[in-house]
């Protein structure tokens, strides 16, 4: 049934492109980018992202965009914006909703996609709400992949490295007459892991392979056509009753994604209407034997499948006021199984309705407002609002509610809990730019971030179970710093501390450090280039008990990264990861891989 309905949608797309006219060949993608332009937003552009030859994602997040990313054996990576957790950052892939709604956080491991097909990303700090829904409670990644502009080429990139690292990804454009364009891409990876537990010689065998399809078309109807595949298979450590990680004989884990998505731009309509929708196909198994690490048989298996469709319109666009608005919604489902018997299998939707509305006030001073209506299956609809003010281009305020419903799988797990509240956020932030001189720019963000029935996790397996706590508040300061000297080389200095506090409980919230930041340097020299980066986190609280918690102390890497283009075709590179081999815990006695490094080379012909 699935299957029919993917071809269907496909089928029913591809009569727009008779409507299709000549166009410059510039592809972006076709949902607006809807922001509020005073909300703190980081981007990392392509040539950023090809000079710093991040291993993953994630790693390119901490270093760029301060933000900070944990992991355990059993879940994906967590990301923390200004006191939220994953489940508060909504992902976009060229605009559309992605994530896993099997999983507690409604999340994926972003470390799946291949950063080398990544053109761009964007990172918006704050409640997006308004604009994107729940999901998006502390923040949004817009993580864009389609090429702005297509030739004929076909591009072969490969990487060995230590743990027995090998990657290989592939990928071919092609321009089909003058305004429309395909891609393809594969990618494979390879890896032996080092032991999260420290003193372990073991390792553990990671396997990621993923693919994609894109067709697109420039004209009266701009639109593109994407399918997707993402698959992970890897062997993991495990956790006794106690947090402690431990070393396990045949733990499994599996999971698997499949994506087709589209994105319509209607140029020739009033109103300018932007229609998105998507289907995810979701998958998740963790299998051990009984064996000397596991006395009871462990076969668990989650499905899902996700369906988004999004409308946006343009009412009115003048000099001095621009409407925005537009509908929203989401399908869930969800299905748990434990030693093939069926546990549970549950459904959620979700309805939105928005407006934005932006006035230019004065020649130096904007307004911006917008508010959201959405309600979760029979429940009373739920209203919140974002306002932003800016004042002489750089001084911005903001205000924004936020409103997400618990996950299926916090809801109706093992481990869930069917009476959990629906999360809320009140969010305030004032930014300052300071252009200080031609070269030298300055920004300073304070935040303040106000959660009521923040869900959290008490006790622990076999008692494991989902609560809220009544009310939460974080406040902080940001700061970023770029220094161009030259114009071959650059600094850039970002900074955070906060104070994320668990009100209920008079301590911080866990795995929220109070002190994170990075220094990094990049210099180009003719066909040369290279970085040097400093990454770091301070002291934070982590479980070690079901009723004790522990302070993790804090840590700073050193990165490295060379590249030496070759020829117009070929470049040769290398990146050093953790040079001073430190293995700091990223969660209670999770602790880090040491030094790590890759050599790799990219053709293109």
């Amino acid at each position: 049934m699935k299957k029919n309905i993917s071809r269907a949608l496909i089928l029913a797309l591809f009569p727009l492109l008779s409507v299709a006219q000549e166009a410059p060949p510039s592809f972006e993608t076709v949902v607006e980018d809807m922001v509020f332009n005073t909300s703190s937003r980081i981007i990392i552009d392509e040539k950023t992202i090809k000079e710093s030859r991040s291993p993953n994602i994630t790693s390119l997040l901490s270093s760029q965009a301060n933000v900070t990313v944990t992991n355990t054996p059993f879940q994906p990576n967590s990301i923390y914006i200004r006191g939220g957790d994953s489940s508060h950052v909504l992902i976009l892939i060229d605009g559309i909703p992605f994530y896993d709604a099997s999983t507690i956080q409604r999340t994926f491991n972003l470390n799946s996609l291949d950063i080398k097909s990544v053109r761009r990303i964007e990172i918006i700090k704050g409640s997006q709400t308004v604009l994107y829904g729940g999901q998006a409670l502390s923040g949004v990644i817009k993580i864009e992949t389609i090429p702005q502009e297509f030739t004929t080429k076909t591009g072969i990139q490969g990487q060995v490295g230590t743990q027995n690292l090998a990657d290989i990804t592939a990928v071919h454009t092609e321009p089909i007459e003058d305004n429309q364009g395909m891609i393809f891409r594969g990618h494979g990876s390879w890896k032996n892991s080092e032991s999260p537990v420290l003193g372990s010689s073991r390792t553990y065998s990671r396997n990621s392979w993923n693919g994609e399809g894109t067709y697109v078309w420039k004209g009266a109807v701009d639109g593109n056509i994407k399918a997707n595949y993402i698959q992970e298979l890897n062997f993991s450590p495990s956790s006794n009753q106690n947090y402690q990680i431990v070393d396990a004989d045949d733990f499994q884990q599996f999971s698997r994604q499949l994506a087709v998505s589209s994105g319509l731009k209607f140029n020739n309509w009033a109103w300018s209407p932007r229609l998105s929708l998507s289907g995810q196909n979701s998958v998740r198994d963790f299998d051990q034997p009984i064996n000397a690490t596991n006395p009871t048989l462990t076969d668990q298996s989650y499905g899902a499948n996700l369906r988004t469709i999004r409308l946006d319109v343009t009412p009115v666009k003048t000099e001095h006021l621009t409407v925005l608005s537009g509908l929203s919604y989401i399908h869930e489902d969800f299905v748990y199984r434990d030693k093939g018997v069926e546990i549970s299998n549950s459904f959620a939707e979700q309805r939105g309705l928005f407006v934005k509305a932006d006035y230019k006030m004065t020649e130096s001073l904007d307004l911006s407002i917008g508010g959201r209506i959405e309600n979760w299956e029979k429940q009373d609809p739920v209203g919140t609002y974002q306002i932003g003010l800016t004042l002489l281009k750089n001084t911005k305020f903001e205000i924004s509610t936020g409103y997400k419903i618990p996950s299926l799988f916090q809801l109706y797990s093992t481990y869930g809990n069917p009476d959990l509240k629906e999360e809320r956020a009140t969010q305030y932030s004032l930014s300052q730019d300071i252009e200080l001189s031609d070269r030298q720019q300055l920004s300073l963000t304070v935040f303040n971030s106000q959660f009521s029935n923040l869900i959290v996790t008490q006790g622990s397996y076999p008692s494991l179970r989902y609560t809220n706590v009544n009310k939460s508040e974080t406040h902080g300061v940001e700061v970023a710093y770029t220094l161009r000297p030259n114009d071959v080389s650059s600094v850039l200095f970002t900074y955070g501390y906060q104070e994320p506090r668990d009100v209920d409980n008079a301590r911080w919230l866990i795995r929220r450090p109070l002190v994170n930041g990075s220094l990094k340097y990049t210099h180009s020299w003719g066909v040369q280039s290279g970085s040097f980066e400093l990454v770091g986190a301070g002291e934070r609280l982590d479980r070690n008990s079901n009723t004790s918690l522990t302070t993790l102390p804090g840590y700073v890497v050193a990165n490295a990264s060379y590249s030496y283009e070759v020829n117009q075709g070929l470049t040769l590179y290398t990146r050093l990861n953790n040079l001073l081999d430190y293995r700091y815990q990223e969660t209670y006695s999770y602790f880090t891989e040491g030094f790590s490094g890759i050599v790799g080379g990219e053709l293109w012909f």
